[in-house]
């Protein structure tokens, strides 16, 4: 790194973003106008140039800063740019063109689009020529070209363009914590107290797994979060409720019992998969639904959480079970499988089984930096030409059975 590069970043290091004062009006003006004049005159006729300048005149800055709605970027007493939001969109961001390309308008634009996405899922920006390369790289989409007449019929061309994906800070989305705390105060129960009360491991079973574990008299209905935790009368850390169908039902289901203070989930739950009976310990899950894109995962396998599959594992081991292990498939659509099996089971993929929650627990495990893996029941088998059920057989109820008195027993 030579010394511009150097005094570049220290640059960046020092720069401070806050809302605009009143009494800035006449600065942020300058900035505006200088930049206009200069930059967008090599882009734009004369007649664009002075639309610009009177669309973001005096007045309507310091009516921005009176709503609340403006930033400038300073370093030290020295304002070198500004920008503005208006809801979902972003608007008037200049830079000073003495300070263009020393990263000034990268940190504004994270910060703008930071408070943006408080509120909204996507960010909107009409883009000038000059801008629409820099908005580009920072992963905006364009939506369209657009004109605009302006005087003595010359045309304003611009691009309307949106960024849809986003870094999620788990610290800032804590409506789960806030909802579930105001849950337990209204039972009457001090919520930190709560937290250290919950089991820490909670099985989420699937409908007639949780029947048959109900049926078996060894818990008790205790904690009435995340559809109630039933707390095994022989070990207070261990519980089980019944999971909720759907990745993003499950998923909301771990936000609540997350934030209620359970450290360890484990999906029990059914699968198809080749033979019935088998069980599938899982490793993640390939991803064909909408909540892991939500939560900012983009790869197409989001893992379970290795040492808890690892313990659980010899757990079930010790007790006579023995696991396929390996990756399954998550997907929203429980009745649209298109060329299931050449996709996921006879190529490189692999996938041990096919269900429909797995990607929404793991979702929310990692972005909650919280433990999380699954064991599933084949409970109908795709291995031949046609789709085989194993509801009613012996070989079906068997496996269930021995799974349930393996957990009922941990």
């Amino acid at each position: 790194m030579d010394k511009s590069e150097f005094m570049e970043g220290k640059r960046v290091e020092q720069l401070a973003i806050k809302k605009a004062r009143l009494d800035q009006t006449d600065e942020i003006n300058e900035v505006v106008s200088e930049t206009i004049k200069e930059i967008y005159s090599k882009y734009y006729s004369d007649e664009v140039v002075d639309f610009f300048l009177e669309l973001h005149n005096h007045d309507n800055i310091h009516k921005d800063i009176l709503e609340g709605n403006t930033y400038v970027i300073a370093c030290g007493a020295a304002t070198l740019g500004t920008g503005t939001i208006n809801q979902n969109a972003i608007l008037r961001v200049y830079v000073t063109p003495n300070h263009q390309h020393e990263g000034i308008g990268t940190k504004l634009m994270d910060c703008l689009e930071k408070e943006i996405i408080k509120n909204y899922s996507y960010v909107n920006i009409d883009a000038s020529l000059p801008a629409v390369e820099f908005y580009r790289k920072r992963g905006y989409e364009l939506l369209r070209q657009a004109e605009h007449s302006v005087a003595n019929g010359k045309l304003l061309s611009y691009s309307i363009m949106r960024k849809r994906e986003f870094d999620i800070d788990p610290a800032f989305y804590n409506a789960p914590s806030v909802l579930v705390r105001k849950e337990i105060e209204l039972q009457g129960l001090d919520f930190d107290e709560y937290q250290t009360k919950v089991p820490q491991r909670v099985y989420l079973l699937a409908d007639s797994l949780f029947d048959t574990m109900l049926a078996k008299n060894i818990a008790t209905l205790t904690f009435d979060v995340g559809g109630g935790i039933y707390v095994m009368n022989h070990n207070s850390n261990l519980g089980f409720a019944k999971g909720e169908m759907c990745s993003p039902g499950l998923a909301t289901q771990a936000e609540d019992l997350y934030a209620a203070g359970v450290k360890e989930l484990i999906h029990v739950g059914f699968a198809g998969g080749n033979k019935i009976g088998d069980y599938v310990l899982t490793d993640g899950a390939y991803n064909d639904t909408s909540i892991t894109r939500l939560y900012g995962f983009k790869g197409e396998r989001i893992d379970s959480t290795k040492d808890l599959t690892d313990s659980f594992c010899m757990e079930l081991e010790k007790k006579g079970i023995s696991c396929i292990r390996g990756y399954h498939w998550t997907t929203d659509g429980g009745y649209v499988q298109p060329e299931w099996r050449e996709r996921y089971y006879f190529n490189d993929l692999g996938a041990k089984c096919v269900e429909m929650e797995g990607a929404g627990l793991f979702t929310i495990a990692n972005f909650r930096s919280r433990k999380a893996t699954a064991i599933y029941v084949v409970s109908d088998s795709g291995s031949n030409d046609e789709w085989e059920l194993g509801w009613g057989e012996s070989t079906l109820e068997h496996s269930i059975q021995k799974l349930i008195d393996a957990l009922a027993e941990s």
